[in-house]
């Protein structure tokens, strides 16, 4: 009987053998096994349909963010990292910048243009297409910096008058699904500009308009009315209807002749044509009263300046003369007040 028992046991020792290590198993150590054996199996299905191994949430992943034919994104090997208060602060203005809702407009000729300085502007480029940045007439490039040097390419041009030159960025990526940026230092302020490359859609003309074009327009306004104030009342600020107008102008015809003379009663005032450029522009002699047929009048120093178009004489002229070249070239002007001799 004791036989019968223990050879019953000894056969019974595989079998509690086999399954007492399952029962000790932990749960978590279960999950890890069926894990690793889901994502075995999806790596054999990805290798037969690839043909070489990858990671099958990585494949899912970029299937869904990049159409067939882009590269895909860019691993980065260490992670973010932590920013404090400040720098999170700093972060989040950048990012509202970078997102604000300034929306660019069609300018002409089909430039698509961006308010400098308003968000960053976003230039959407192809392969084998070129876009062309335009910056302001008579701007100079002095440094380009791009995030991606070797799939993008970035190289200047030149068009317009030497008065009037502009530089252009002709800028041309080497893939599709490239997202990058360039920052632009030229003599005149900072460009920062976001880089997008498409498979088919580019924008061929990009500008940008400027505040301080507005801010040049409005002053050459004020400067015009300014003009216009001028040619209708004495530098004094006084009225025209309280000065006096009796001078004659006599003489040659030269381009610079005045177009008329007033006085105030304590000083004289001559207007000339607003083209005149006063690097040639004639002298101011005063002449005595006395003279003949035979002797010119004796000329008299007269202390005078240059205000805007007109010459501005410390005293009031009864006889003068404007001279402007030598011997046969000279041309003289006459001027003379009503009721002198």
């Amino acid at each position: 009987m004791k036989k019968a028992v223990g050879a019953a046991f000894l056969l019974s020792l595989p079998a509690l053998a086999q399954a007492e290590p399952a029962a000790r198993v932990p749960a978590i150590v279960q999950a890890d096994a069926a894990a690793a054996a889901s994502a075995s199996v999806s790596e054999r299905a990805s290798d037969t349909t690839t043909g070489g191994p990858t990671r099958a949430g990585a494949t899912s992943t970029a299937a869904a963010a990049a159409p067939a034919g882009q590269p895909p994104p860019v691993r980065l090997v260490s992670p973010s990292a932590r920013l404090n208060a400040k720098e999170r602060h700093a972060v989040s203005l950048a990012r509202r910048w970078v997102t604000r809702a300034e929306m660019p407009q069609r300018g002409e000729d089909g430039v698509i243009r961006y308010l400098y300085g308003a968000t960053l502007p976003s230039i959407v480029c192809a392969p084998l297409q070129v876009c062309d940045l335009a910056l302001q007439p008579g701007e100079i490039v002095n440094n380009v910096n791009l995030g991606d040097k070797v799939r993008w390419n970035v190289s200047p041009a030149m068009s317009g008058s030497p008065q009037g030159q502009v530089t252009h960025l002709i800028i041309k990526p080497a893939d599709a699904g490239l997202i990058s940026s360039m920052t632009i230092e030229t003599n005149r302020r900072t460009y920062a500009v976001k880089l997008v490359s498409m498979q088919h859609e580019w924008m061929p003309l990009v500008a940008f308009n400027y505040p301080d074009d507005t801010r040049r327009k409005w002053s050459a306004y004020r400067q015009n009315v300014a003009f216009g104030a001028s040619a209708s009342n004495p530098p004094t600020g006084g009225n025209l209807t309280n000065v006096d107008f009796g001078f004659r102008i006599s003489g040659d015809n030269p381009r610079w002749r005045p177009l008329r003379i007033y006085t105030d009663g304590a000083k004289t005032y001559i207007q000339f044509p607003r083209s005149l450029g006063f690097e040639s522009a004639p002298a101011l002699v005063g002449l005595a009263r006395d003279g003949s047929w035979f002797s010119d009048p004796t000329e008299e120093m007269v202390n005078y300046r240059i205000v805007g178009d007109r010459y501005v004489v410390d005293q009031v002229l009864d006889r003068a003369e404007l001279v402007s070249g030598v011997g046969h070239g000279q041309m003289r002007v006459l001027i003379t007040r009503d009721g002198t001799p």
